[in-house]
């Protein structure tokens, strides 16, 4: 099996109670079967509290006033302190870590949504990237029966091209997430019309926006009233806090308020290469997920989309740009239904 891991995985360290938001605050967080067992069969003076801090019948953590009952006052796992980090649940053991299988490949991100990944992503010294190995494991042949090799190859092709056009700093930022956005839309189109081999002639194939814009997606250029219109969707999900719904409607009142703002905004070189940063790391994450439900465009636009999102948003509050990025990604990736949204409203552009 081909193992992908973005550059320093392994690296990642958790930084507890020096975290400024703890993923054991807001979230209710689920617990595997194997945790279950072994915290009812825990003995000695930690089975009460394993007792009152975990609902059986859900399979999650007990939470009060949104805090997970096993964190401390002090910011640290109650759990973890008196049990050992082996005893911690899946959830709690590989946040933020997060894995995508695909046939014979295994791919490993970190999720934008903590802080610490944030910060490291966004230090001027990481540029993204990943490593690459190979171990003896191989998957159930059975559990990928309808895998489609084929298609896969293409997106995994594209995701290249998409990383490399991210990457051309002779462009400004938004003029490659154009290219990107098109290169997406027209293999949807291809992959729609059955078309899968020319889907790697596509790729190969220089992006030119030189498009009428009347054939093709609005999201592809992004202009003004798209944004505006498209910051409904993240109004309209569901959130884990009423602040974060508010400063999507500030955002929004802000450019209604200043359209020159946003028709004329021009981004430093140091908040591009930032955003760049983001950009590939959605790409990673997301894109080649297409070969499970077809969503090339709309896993392609999610990346696009959300960069755009996040330089509005830090833009029209004024709030820190790291914070902004995993507030974001807290609240938008960290949900099925919130994702599976921002994917309709992508899709409803075709």
């Amino acid at each position: 099996m081909i193992v992908r891991k973005q550059k320093d995985f392994d690296n990642f360290k958790c930084i507890a109670d020096k975290c400024p938001k703890s993923c054991c605050i807001g979230w209710q967080i689920m617990i595997d079967e194997d945790s279950l067992k072994r915290y009812k069969e825990t003995k000695g003076d930690f089975r009460k509290r394993l007792e009152e801090g975990v609902d059986y019948k859900e399979s999650a953590f007990v939470q009060r006033n949104t805090r997970c009952s096993m964190l401390k006052e002090n910011g640290l796992c109650d759990l973890q302190s008196t049990l050992g980090e082996g005893n911690l649940c899946n959830t709690c053991r590989l946040y933020p870590r997060h894995t995508e299988e695909f046939l014979d490949l295994r791919e490993y991100s970190l999720s934008l949504s903590c802080p610490e990944v944030v910060r490291m992503i966004l230090s001027k010294d990481y540029e993204f990237g990943w490593d690459e190995s190979e171990n003896e494991e191989n998957d159930d042949p059975d559990e990928f029966e309808d895998f489609d090799l084929l298609i896969f190859d293409a997106l995994e092709y594209a995701r290249e091209k998409m990383i490399e056009i991210a990457s051309d700093r002779s462009l400004s930022l938004e003029t490659r997430m154009q290219k990107i956005a098109l290169l997406a839309y027209k293999l949807q189109a291809l992959y729609d019309e059955g078309d899968v081999l020319e889907m790697g002639d596509a790729v190969s194939e220089p992006v030119s926006l030189d498009e009428d814009p009347d054939e093709i997606a609005a999201g592809i250029l992004g202009g003004y009233e798209y944004c505006l219109k498209s910051l409904d969707v993240l109004i309209d999900m569901e959130s884990l806090e009423e602040s974060w719904t508010d400063s999507i409607k500030e955002t929004k009142a802000y450019y209604k308020k200043h359209p020159e703002v946003f028709n004329t905004r021009d981004a430093s070189k140091d908040l591009d290469f930032k955003l760049e940063k983001i950009l590939k790391s959605l790409l990673f994450t997301y894109f080649c997920g297409a070969i499970y439900d077809g969503q090339i465009y709309a896993r392609a636009m999610i990346a696009v989309q959300s960069v755009r999102f996040i330089e509005m948003i830090y833009k029209a509050t004024g709030a820190d740009l790291g914070s902004t990025i995993y507030l974001y990604s807290r609240e938008v990736e960290h949900s099925d239904d919130n994702v599976n949204r921002m994917i309709s409203f992508f899709e409803s552009e075709l």
